[in-house]
């Protein structure tokens, strides 16, 4: 694995310096914050962390909706 060297604005450079968890590298946080969440992950994230069995039955829920017929 290479690696690549890149030019942030100040502001980009703050904003990733404000997202990196404790442990994780820049690239991990770049890689982190690049990914598309599941379902799930999303609903979690938005609700507040109201856990994962509420996410995933909002997941099976919104998966019933859009693979039932008009």
């Amino acid at each position: 694995m290479g690696t690549t060297t890149i030019s942030l604005k100040d502001e980009a450079y703050d904003r990733l310096r404000e997202a990196k968890r404790e442990g994780e590298s820049f690239s991990d946080v770049v890689l982190r914050l690049t990914e598309s969440p599941t379902t799930e992950e999303a609903v979690e994230d938005l609700a507040g962390g109201l856990g994962t069995e509420f996410a995933q039955e909002v997941a099976e829920s919104s998966g019933e909706l859009t693979s039932s017929p008009p």
